[in-house]
């Protein structure tokens, strides 16, 4: 039995969670000197009725310089400005063992948190009012906790192929390297971000994002 591709299995995790999934395949011209054709693959797959948390899955082995060719995660739609940019990632031990590292950093203010998470990014101000919720900093600590190269990311990715987030500011857990399609990973993925969520429409703490 031929093995089934990556969109094949993401449809088999939708149908079998009761899901709908919209994704597009483009395959791009095949020059002479090239064997076999290379495609641009967007996919999405929403959490539930709301549609503002999704899976989402991009691969694009022409994107642009300096941007990720291949990535997926669990997006959040959020109020904050579309400007802002802000990542957090499990420190590891280039991170501990390069004095250099350190630079351009942003600090939480808090010890555990900042010994354990690289936080980067143009954002302070919104840094200071919405993520110090000590909460929502031990729900991120949790959930970067993985096998997998995770980041915390806001507005770092364009994912305007997904209609509900074009045009707004996202939170994403992501993995920058690869799709990830065991139903089990996605599944931890969007439980992680809807717990955000439930921070995150406080009313006290939507009013912070501005």
């Amino acid at each position: 039995m031929e093995e089934k591709s990556n969109l094949e299995r993401l449809q088999d995790f939708a149908k079998q969670t009761g899901r709908q999934i919209f994704f597009k395949e483009e395959q791009y011209p095949l020059p002479p000197y090239r064997k076999f054709p290379r495609y641009r693959r967007t996919a999405y797959i929403p959490y539930d009725e709301e549609k503002n948390l999704f899976l989402v899955f991009f691969g694009d082995p022409y994107h642009k310089i300096m941007d990720y060719t291949i990535f997926c995660g669990a997006y959040l739609k959020i109020n904050a400005s579309q400007n802002s940019k802000l990542n957090f990632r499990e420190k590891n031990i280039i991170d501990k063992l390069n004095p250099f590292s350190k630079g351009g950093m942003l600090k939480m203010g808090n010890r555990q948190f900042d010994s354990k998470v690289i936080t980067t990014g143009n954002d302070s101000s919104l840094l200071n009012r919405v993520f110090k919720n000590a909460k929502l900093q031990r729900y991120m600590m949790e959930a970067l906790q993985s096998k997998m190269f995770l980041n915390f990311s806001l507005n770092e990715t364009n994912v305007d192929f997904v209609p509900e987030l074009a045009g707004h500011s996202h939170l994403a857990l992501i993995n920058p390297q690869e799709w990830v399609l065991d139903a089990n990973t996605l599944e931890s993925w969007l439980r992680s971000m809807a717990r955000i969520k439930t921070i995150l429409q406080n009313k006290e703490v939507v009013q912070a994002m501005y």
